[in-house]
């Protein structure tokens, strides 16, 4: 393991608590987070807008917080920000500990070539006992789309169907290490092509 320096340590701030995270899929179109109470919440990305106040931003595209960062100043009242790898002010940094499986260190995220399986092992540092999925769609939407709100696409829609193949078969990796440290996920996303976890309405 080399020196690690300048990488945040994950608190475990929700020790035994059930924890949503807010995915980007189409399903959560018109979806009111605030339904959600004031449970501990993760939004990914542009799913910040869904929920202002979650208690983490998560993202961990560059590009993404390069060219959103002004919105979210003006927009944010929740907590902290986060990231994977890279340097931005104001933005927590964890480290990139590898694709597969659950990073146990509070420091990295194992990345399962997607943001979404980030924010799960991030919401395992937090110490949460229950994990629910919304927006974890991991298909496209029934018109096509492959967001929840209409955000500029780098890819086509072929080229987003391939990729979520090559992200899927990563959750199962997540499986049997959460299972052992008593952590419970359920997926409350309607349609999801994610099966690693049971469906709950």
């Amino acid at each position: 393991m080399p020196v690690l320096s300048g990488y945040w340590s994950v608190p475990k701030l929700w020790t035994g608590q059930a924890c949503y995270i807010l995915g980007c899929g189409p399903s959560l179109r018109g979806f009111d987070a605030r339904g959600l109470g004031d449970a501990p919440i993760i939004a990914i990305n542009d799913s910040y807008q869904l929920a202002p106040w979650a208690a983490v931003l998560y993202g961990c595209d560059k590009t993404w917080w390069q060219s959103r960062k002004e919105a979210i100043r003006k927009d944010w009242r929740g907590g902290v920000w986060v990231t994977l790898e890279n340097k931005i002010e104001g933005v927590f940094r964890l480290f990139d500990a590898g694709e597969e499986g659950l990073e146990k260190d509070p420091r990295g995220l194992r990345t399962g070539k997607n943001s979404g399986y980030q924010a799960i092992n991030l919401a395992y540092h937090f110490g949460a006992s229950r994990i629910v999925l919304l927006g974890f769609d991991m298909r496209l939407g029934p018109s096509g789309e492959m967001h929840w709100n209409a955000r500029p696409e780098r890819q086509t829609p072929a080229g987003f169907a391939q990729t979520l193949s090559l992200m899927l078969p990563k959750f199962d990796t997540l499986k049997e290490p959460l299972k052992r440290a008593g952590v419970e996920v359920l997926n409350a996303t309607p349609n999801s092509a994610l099966k690693t976890w049971p469906y709950v309405p």
